[in-house]
């Protein structure tokens, strides 16, 4: 029954995504703008569709990656945009930016190379990576990344300076195929690779000392599934800008909705939703003034983290 409903919501949120806009579409035209082909319809195949796919693929790319992050580490605050990575990112693409380049590129190498420094921080010769160190690392490294993004901002020239701040503020505006096509390429292989590693999730879950009478090797999984997991967060953050909230949100979220362990195709799935809703806000509720996606998973995903950090220090676990 849960299952029907998600499916139904799915395919609900997905036809006012493409009959959204400034010229709504009626289900009939709808319908025939989509039996007609790309050649018949532009406003839907050359604009909506492929911003559609690019919100789903994004944000399913984020809510996975921010799963595997929450189970590797046991901290539901461990997330790419909570630990540094996505800040990381950010200021890659702002760097590479001004520069004159492809923000694309730079948020792929800023977001690797936090990962990279956050990584060689919490490494230990005893216990490998230390899943309470790499938060705090992270966070760390999150802040210096930020502070070094308002340095770049403001050193910039006005124009320079309000492109890169429109970047920053995650948005699918302008997002044609060529971006959907980069971010479903990116998630294919990575997506299956980490789910088809659940159940080294579920082990790792469980503590490390019973993981490794489990048989996991946790020295090649950890570093293994945080690189992937990171390496996919930076992809979905170059195609879109940081998208907040969306990659800490959708695994609990997941988490809710099956029996209460990790839930990886659940966390893409949620993330997905998060993304096309935030972006559906964007068209439906200022249709004139294109505020960005990012925008409303931040007033989404704020009381969110506000409530998780809540309950856990209402726990003792903070």
């Amino acid at each position: 029954m849960r299952a029907a409903a998600l499916i139904v919501a799915f395919f609900v949120l997905t036809g006012l995504s493409l009959a959204a806009g400034r010229n709504w579409l009626t289900p009939v035209a709808l319908w025939q703008g989509l039996a007609a082909g790309p050649a018949e319809d532009f406003l839907i195949w050359g604009l909506r569709l492929p911003r559609v796919i690019c919100a789903l693929t994004v944000g399913a790319g984020l809510g996975l990656s921010g799963a595997v992050f929450q189970s590797l580490l046991r901290n539901p605050l461990a997330s790419p945009d909570v630990i540094g990575i996505t800040q990381g990112a950010a200021f890659g693409a702002v760097a590479r930016l001004l520069a004159g380049g492809a923000a694309m590129a730079g948020a792929w190498g800023g977001g690797l190379l936090a990962m990279c420094m956050i990584f060689g921080l919490s490494l230990t010769r005893q216990q490998g990576i230390e899943p309470r160190r790499l938060v705090l690392y992270g966070i760390a490294t999150g802040i210096t990344a930020s502070a070094g993004l308002n340095i770049l901002i403001t050193r910039a020239g006005d124009a320079a300076a309000g492109q890169a701040m429109a970047w920053l503020a995650g948005s699918l505006n302008g997002r044609g195929w060529p971006d959907a096509a980069i971010a479903f390429a990116l998630f294919l292989p990575i997506g299956v690779g980490l789910t088809a590693a659940s159940r080294v999730l579920d082990r790792i879950e469980l503590g490390d000392d019973l993981a490794r009478v489990l048989g996991t090797r946790l020295a090649l999984w950890r570093p293994l599934l945080i690189l992937a997991a990171a390496f996919l967060a930076a992809g979905m953050v170059a195609v879109a800008g940081p998208l907040a909230f969306v990659a800490f949100a959708a695994g609990p979220i997941a988490r809710g909705l099956g029996r209460g362990g990790p839930n990886l195709p659940g966390a893409a799935f949620a993330g997905a939703m998060l993304v096309l809703l935030a972006d559906l806000a964007a068209r439906v509720l200022a249709p004139s003034a294109l505020l960005p996606a990012g925008l409303y998973t931040a007033v989404l995903g704020a009381p969110w983290l506000i409530w998780v950090v809540t309950r856990r220090i209402s726990h003792g676990q903070l």
